[in-house]
């Protein structure tokens, strides 16, 4: 299901107001910074072993640079360059094309190319006693609007438009040729991020552009970015891999977008804690801020708990939404089904949560993570309909050796738990035809919480197994959703009530659906060579009593790849995945493959340099996304090549 918002231009929210918000909030959090007195370790991150002493930094001043030289093309033709749906997907109409988009990871594949220059200076200064950094964004881009915001690395600073505070002109377009929606040179100096901290690690406070310390993703999770981190590789999108193979000194791109305002970290003995006030991406008029608190004590293998409370308000412009239970509801009987939608206007969210993770006996860990949400919005389709939602999630795991694990988990999540609509800094342009898959949320906007392994109003259960022996490794997994609740016209219309996936029925005809997942990841390691094999196998099914409600579809994934090591500086990938949807949505036959090989290499230059090349060739064909209608069919080549810089 996809959720189009579209801004009005009334209500903005005062950016001066949110600037004198924020510089009070980094002046408190310098001042709770004494109360700290001296810890004894570091800030644990995340869910991990007791972090170790924080040795005492040399005093002195350093400076520091990190970035990227980036230059990116894509050809492309066919029908599905101008899907049937562009016209309607532009308008702010829910209908939405199934082209053209790699599927593996939703970015835009169209005509053109664009260069990114970008890079952030630190400078620290080290005492004794205290560490200070300040950081500045230098920036540079000309080109393919498309090819920058989804194929470049995660843009810095002020510019980036899916955060909402860039005066980057962007628009959802299809352009079928090379120069279409371009920029002219940009390049800005701007602020990036400031802290100041204690030289032992016993608190630090930050502001600007900031990144969490520790969070339990299930309370709150930093907004995934939504454009195809340059790669060597492909991967299905729900991988049980290590990820993109890639050299030691190759840093990964941020999967996550940055906050913008203050924290503060303060750790004593095997407690830390973390106070945030930020704002978050939305929309140009609209305002989103996270205020939250999370506890973590650390034990080691003794255990580890944590305790976390987030409070998320948003306000300005009313957004269009592909919920029911806001405003001005409407219904679109479409080929896809019978979509719908409905204004929000301001939305109060609290989520609250604790998590402990044990170790009963030897080689065994039990985790317990629990989750309660309540939930308002200003103007409800039907007041007084709200009630709080609850977010369970309860795990074992069998360790038999170093090499070999097991478990099973079990999720309950809420309809009405996390529910606050949060969308984009801009109307996201990706793939979000009503059955695209992954699905656990609405497209063009961004959960609260994590959502990559269960969606919302979902209960079930997962097995998973690892296994290394010798030269080979492979990870399993399984998992049986359910529906919580039918999604009816009645339920869709109730105060905070979301599924992610199935669109919404008439009462009369009310039925449960469900979905099922087998996947696999098997890696041989012979010398300087890899041969992976990455696969994964989607159902999701609800039966109907009309045939508007029918949902029977089947999302094969496979990603085969070899890799070859030339010592620790270069590394060489190539391979092919191919992404498949087939069956019946409502009253349309799904049939649809998407492929793409690729062939890249990395190599260490020295120096803190390392440069990546990789060329792609990729293709779509399928039948009409509506009866009767053009083809999607898509071909083309992409060639990406990247120069990194940290000194």
């Amino acid at each position: 299901m996809r959720l189009m918002v579209k801004a009005r231009s009334k209500g903005a929210v005062n950016p001066v107001a949110q600037v004198i918000v924020r510089s009070a909030l980094i002046c408190a959090l310098f001042a709770l910074a004494p109360l700290a007195g001296v810890a004894q370790t570091t800030p644990a991150a995340s869910p991990s072993p007791a972090p170790t002493p924080s040795p005492t930094a040399t005093p002195g001043f350093s400076l520091g640079v990190t970035g990227s030289n980036l230059y990116v093309s894509q050809s492309a033709n066919g029908p599905g360059l101008q899907p049937p749906e562009a016209a309607q997907f532009i308008a702010g109409r829910p209908v939405s094309p199934m082209s053209p988009y790699d599927w593996f990871t939703s970015a835009v594949q169209s005509p053109g190319a664009a260069t990114q220059l970008q890079y952030v200076v630190t400078a620290t200064e080290h005492t004794k006693l205290l560490t200070a950094s300040a950081g500045i964004a230098l920036d540079a881009y000309v080109g393919s609007l498309n090819n920058l915001l989804y194929w470049g690395e995660p843009m810095v600073g002020t510019f980036d438009p899916h955060e909402g505070h860039s005066n980057l002109n962007y628009a959802i377009n299809f352009p079928t040729g090379p120069g279409q929606y371009s920029v002219q040179t940009i390049q800005e100096v701007s602020p990036y991020t400031m802290s100041l901290g204690s030289s032992d690690g016993a608190w630090k406070v930050s502001g600007g552009y900031i990144n969490l310390t520790q969070t339990d993703r299930f309370v709150f999770a930093p907004p995934a970015v939504t454009n195809a981190n340059p790669a060597l590789g492909e991967q299905t999108a729900e991988t049980l891999g290590p990820g993109m193979p890639a050299l030691a000194s190759w840093n990964a791109s941020p999967a996550t977008l940055p906050l913008l305002g203050g924290d503060a970290v303060v750790t004593r003995g095997k407690a830390t804690l973390e106070l945030t006030d930020a704002l978050l991406p939305v929309l140009q008029g609209m305002g989103a801020r996270l205020t939250m608190g999370s506890l973590v004590i650390d034990h080691g293998d003794a255990g580890r708990y944590s305790a976390q409370l987030a409070q998320i308000d948003t306000s300005g412009v009313p957004i269009g939404t592909t919920t029911y239970f806001g405003t001005n509801q409407t219904l679109y009987p479409s080929a896809q089904g019978r979509l719908f939608s409905s204004v929000l206007d301001d939305q109060y969210q609290t989520l609250a949560g604790v998590r402990a993770f044990v170790h009963p006996h030897a080689g065994d860990d039990v985790l317990v993570e629990l989750g309660r949400g309540w939930y308002t919005v200003n103007t409800p389709a039907e007041p007084g309909t709200g009630h709080f939602g609850n977010y369970e999630h309860l795990a074992f795991a069998r360790h038999f050796d170093a090499h070999t694990d097991a478990g099973i988990d079990y999720y309950h999540f809420d309809p009405r738990y996390a529910d606050v609509i949060l969308p984009y800094g801009i109307p996201e342009n990706i793939w979000a035809v009503a059955w695209s898959w992954p699905g656990q949320w609405l497209k063009s906007t961004y959960e609260a919480v994590d959502n990559t392994i269960v969606g919302i109003n979902r209960a079930g259960y997962r097995a998973h197994a690892d296994l290394t022996r010798g030269r080979f490794e492979a990870h399993a997994d399984a998992y049986a959703w359910r529906q919580l609740e039918p999604i009816t016209l009645s339920n869709a219309s109730q105060e905070g009530w979301i599924d992610g996936y199935f669109l919404p029925q008439v009462d009369a005809n009310a039925t449960r659906g469900w979905q099922r997942q087998a996947g696999v990841y098997t890696a041989w390691h012979f010398g300087n060579d890899d041969l992976a094999l990455d696969a994964m196998w989607d159902r999701s099914y609800r039966p109907a009593l009309d045939s508007v409600d029918l949902v029977s579809m089947n999302y094969p994934q496979v990603v085969a790849s070899w890799q070859h090591h030339w010592g620790t500086r270069t590394l060489a990938v190539l391979g092919y995945g191919r992404y498949s949807a087939n069956g019946m949505w409502s009253t349309t036959p799904v049939s649809g493959i998407y492929g793409t090989a690729f062939a890249g290499v990395q190599r260490d230059l020295g120096g803190g340099q390392q440069i990546m090349l990789t060329l792609r060739r990729f293709g779509l064909e399928g039948i009409p996304s509506i009866p009767g209608g053009p083809a999607p069919d898509v071909r083309g080549t992409a060639i990406l090549l990247e120069h990194r810089i940290a000194f």
